[in-house]
């Protein structure tokens, strides 16, 4: 269902009914949602109906693609999980470090995300780099997609397994940096491969029927040795309450300034990783964060003798732990230092 960009017709649906609770009774009990309203092109508006969509949960190995780039192949080599032998054709090596980069909802290969990160790191840094296309099933609807989030990973772990099997590849050198529903595939990925790659970074995971309670289905601190999440949405396209050992709240981790009338939050939503892409290529300013319980504990200056720490960068601060926040800039360079 579309809908055209009418504010005044907008405001009724998007402040009202189950579908937008507060963050704590949403992520309480997700599954009570019944729809919520998605951007799904600029200006573009559609609801998407929870209740009454059909439910296509089946995965297979080929509804999952990777794309594989390093410093040799910047253009990406598509790698399928039936001829994994065509890396030895690559600059893949297991003498560096492997991440593993997941779109989220209705994304493919070609998406922002996708780019910006991988763009970033190898800028930077001489590593492997997977993009994982799981389009086929992030093009259904909302819940058949998020009802796949743990088969999508499962199939995600095996080619892992298959890089161990074949290449002799160390789970201590792989990472995940997931975005959205790619978030809860990556914590997925981690838990089927037991927690042990070294880290995940979670770029506002998805909100919608997602639960507190069930950590099975979404990602959590267990899923790798070290799981970093960055809030930019929270309660309402992203899941607000902590899910990693650091958990970094910029602007309160809900709305972000710059983002104007940001109706539906896609554009807070995708600040996660404008922010995470900044913070790796950044020179001088730095998102530099103060451990807190809350927004308003840290706006009244309460916690400034607390820890700080530095929210994202390619090398991730594994002495962290707990609740983190932080103030930005509007717009590009968003980091303060």
């Amino acid at each position: 269902m579309k809908v055209s960009l009418l504010v005044a017709a907008l405001f009724p649906l998007v402040l009202s009914g189950p579908a937008f609770q507060c963050q704590s009774e949403q992520e309480d009990d997700g599954a009570d949602m019944k729809y919520f309203l998605y951007e799904s092109s600029p200006g573009v508006y559609e609801v998407e109906d929870l209740v009454n969509a059909e439910i296509d949960t089946m995965v297979s190995q080929s509804d999952v693609y990777y794309h594989f780039f390093s410093h040799s192949d910047p253009n990406g080599v598509d790698i399928r999980d039936t001829d994994i032998d065509a890396l030895g054709n690559t600059g893949f090596s297991v003498q560096r470090d492997t991440m593993f980069v997941v779109h989220g909802w209705k994304g493919d290969n070609d998406v922002s995300l996708n780019l910006k990160v991988r763009e970033a790191i190898l800028s930077k840094e001489n590593i492997n780099v997977f993009v994982v296309d799981w389009s086929p099933i992030a093009n259904k609807n909302y819940i058949s997609a998020k009802n796949s989030v743990v088969g999508v990973g499962r199939v995600v772990a095996s080619f892992v397994q298959a890089l161990q099997s074949r290449f002799s590849l160390r789970l201590s050198t792989v990472s995940f940096v997931g975005f959205s529903l790619g978030a809860h595939i990556s914590g997925a990925a981690g838990a089927a491969l037991n927690g042990e790659v070294d880290h995940i970074v979670g770029l506002d995971p998805a909100g919608p029927l997602f639960s507190v309670r069930n950590t099975n289905e979404r990602l959590d601190p267990t899923d790798g040795r070290f799981v970093q999440v960055i809030h930019t949405n929270g309660g309402l396209l992203g899941f607000g309450s902590p899910s990693g050992h650091s958990d970094y709240y910029p602007n309160g981790g809900s709305s972000q300034p710059g983002c104007g009338l940001d109706i539906v939050g896609s554009c807070a939503h995708s600040r996660a990783y404008l922010f995470y892409t900044e913070s790796i290529l950044a020179n001088t300013n730095r998102f530099v964060s103060t451990r807190c319980s809350s927004q308003r504990d840290y706006t009244r200056g309460n916690c400034n003798g607390n820890a700080r720490s530095v929210l994202g960068g390619y090398t991730v601060d594994k002495r962290a732990n707990g609740d983190f926040y932080l103030v930005t800039n509007n717009q590009s360079p968003f980091a303060r230092g």
